[in-house]
This record gives structure tokens, sequence and C-alpha cells, in this order.
């Protein structure tokens, strides 16, 4: 007869936590002044990171795309918080399912081309982020991870 351990208590989890704080690792510097919702790809940005976060970034060079996370903080002035949008397509969809800056807590998520680094500053391209825009983390792009081959999208 197989013996089975049995796998100690859980211990129970913890409420659903409410409102936190996150601070800015740095911010982007580039030429678009207001949000739009096309046209980025091309966009060059410089991600400034606060001087004592230079040494986290050490080996970020050697990737081809990281991804970034950052705060769309004018979107919280935009008037409301929709539940859907109807996107150019005509097709209407919960604000969840698109990529619009209109989100319950406006962060933005862009993987985007690393084409260099400077101390602590990366010159990214295609970042859908504006001048001044506070970035609050960075990875790295792993493809065994972050590329989903056969995804499906409407």
């Amino acid at each position: 007869m197989p013996f089975f351990r049995r796998k100690p208590p859980q211990p129970p989890r913890p409420p659903v936590p409410g409102p936190f704080a996150i601070e800015a690792i740095g911010h982007v510097r580039n030429q678009v002044r207001e949000p739009r919702p096309h046209g980025w790809e091309n966009v060059e940005s410089d991600i400034v990171l606060l001087p004592h976060h230079e040494a986290r970034l050490a080996g970020i060079e050697k990737y081809s795309h990281i991804i970034v996370v950052f705060v769309m903080d004018l979107a919280a002035d935009a008037p409301g918080k929709p539940e859907t949008i109807t996107l150019d397509s005509g097709n209407t969809y919960g604000i969840l399912a698109t990529r619009s800056q209109l989100r319950p807590n406006h962060l933005g998520v862009s993987a985007v081309a690393l084409a260099a680094r400077d101390g602590a500053t990366l010159r990214v391209r295609g970042l859908d982020a504006i001048d001044g825009t506070a970035v609050v983390d960075i990875k790295p792009y792993l493809s065994r991870y972050d590329a989903i081959r056969d995804a499906r999208t409407p």
C-alpha cells in the first residue's frame, strides 16, 4: 500500500488588498507631449532611472527587448472610468479587453526594443508613454515566457 503524505494545512489567504503605494524608479523622456491612440512604433524614448537604480540594470543590455511598466497619470484626469469602449473597428469591448489608457489603475505595460544603455538611461523604441511618464518597473522580455504561440486575438 503506497504511503501518501498529506500536505500541511495552508494558512488562510489574506483579504483582497485595498489601495497601496508604489514608487517610480524613473521617468520617460521623448518628444510626445499628449496621449494618442496610435503611431508609437517608431517613437524613440529614453527611460531615465533614478541614480540609485543603475546597478539594478546590470546585464539588461544583453537583451533585445524589455517590458516597461509605467503609470498613465494623465488618464487619471479623464472624465469617468468607462466599463466599455468602442474601438475603431466598431466593436465594443470591456475596458480590460483593450489597450486603452482609461483603465481602473492607469497602468501601462509595453514590450519595447532596447536600443542602448548609458548608465542609468535606457534608449527604447515603441514605448507608448508620453514625456515625463513615471516608470515603475522594467523586466527583460523572455520569448520562452512572453511570446505565446498561436495566441488568439479578435
